[in-house]
């Protein structure tokens, strides 16, 4: 790793030079700054994260606090966002918080150690005491998907939307019986969707559609005989589903069971986990933003830190990827 006197001995200026051009500092020449920045981009220079924060009083660290990382595009969001941070001189301190008293804990004992906070949250109420000393302190922190509105800086993801453009999908195909396959938590936006979803297609609702389960693989497997039953009764021609998980466990019970995917019953998942594109037949998802989500929060984040923007906040949309299982 070259040293900051190497970059500034190739560039001709002193080292504070140097120094003040990878800090963003005024007071230097927008011709040397491009000089200085190609030659240490060139020279692959990375500036010492722990002279930095020495000298701007920064930890140079960024919080993260997670609950169980249960589909691939959050562990995706916390790779892509550890890495952003990473190249930008900060370390990530990860912190898992399964329950919303955990997470309350969580948060008060990393946001200190850190210069800004990213929470994975659980939260089952409209606010937070840790998140609210955070606000009050001006602390930078963002919420990932809440699962309620809150008065709180967030980025969500729009699963209502998602499911209604499902069920239009699958009653184009000519898919009428539906079921929608559910865990309890964040059940409403999908309900609401499902809902949406039949209104546009011209379908009838009934309380009989929603079927609840326990959760990922064993909770689709749980929910398999019923299914079974509906489907061999002329009840049921589509199901969709929680998430991926819950569908593959479905899937693999229904095709045990003699039942064809997708001539009996259509399925569709939620999440476009890595290993939904290569079961038989591939399952149809529901595809909800990994990486931009990430370099979003990073971005948002990152100048809240170092410029004091605000931090933003927004929806993402979701995507139907279209595989054989529907």
């Amino acid at each position: 790793m070259p040293t900051i006197h190497e970059v500034a001995r190739e560039a001709g200026v002193s080292a504070r030079t140097v120094s003040r051009v990878m800090n963003d500092s005024a007071n230097v020449r927008h011709d040397t700054r491009i000089r200085v920045r190609a030659i240490a981009e060139r020279m692959e220079y990375r500036p010492d994260p722990s002279a930095r924060a020495l000298k701007s009083g920064r930890k140079r660290v960024i919080g993260i606090v997670a609950n169980a990382v249960s589909s691939d595009a959050t562990a995706r969001r916390i790779e892509v966002i550890s890495k952003l941070f990473n190249a930008a001189g900060y370390a990530a301190l990860v912190q898992f918080a399964d329950t919303s008293e955990i997470e309350e804990a969580a948060v008060r004992d990393v946001a200190p150690r850190c210069d800004g906070l990213i929470v994975f949250t659980n939260l089952r109420t409209p606010a937070s005491p840790a998140l609210d000393a955070l606000t009050a302190s001006g602390y930078p922190f963002i919420l990932v998907d809440p699962p309620l509105a809150v008065p709180y800086p967030a980025v969500r993801v729009d699963r209502r939307s998602g499911y209604r453009e499902a069920v239009k999908y699958l009653a184009h195909k000519g898919r009428s019986r539906f079921i929608l396959l559910i865990e309890e938590f964040r059940s409403s936006e999908r309900i609401a969707g499902f809902r949406e979803g039949l209104a546009e297609a011209k379908l009838s609702f009934s309380e009989e559609m929603i079927v609840r389960t326990g959760k990922g693989f064993a909770g689709g497997q749980a929910a398999a005989a019923g299914i079974a039953r509906r489907c061999a009764a002329g009840s049921a021609d589509a199901t969709l589903c929680h998430n991926d998980k819950i569908a593959l466990g479905l899937l693999g019970s229904l095709t045990a069971a003699g039942l064809r995917i997708p001539e009996d019953i259509s399925l569709v998942g939620f999440d476009d986990d890595a290993f939904s594109a290569y079961v038989t037949p591939p399952l149809t998802t529901i595809a909800q933003g990994g990486g931009d989500v990430g370099a979003f929060i990073f971005e948002q984040l990152k100048n809240r830190i170092e410029y004091g923007t605000p931090v933003e906040s927004r929806t993402f949309g979701t995507g139907l990827i279209q595989r054989a299982s529907a």
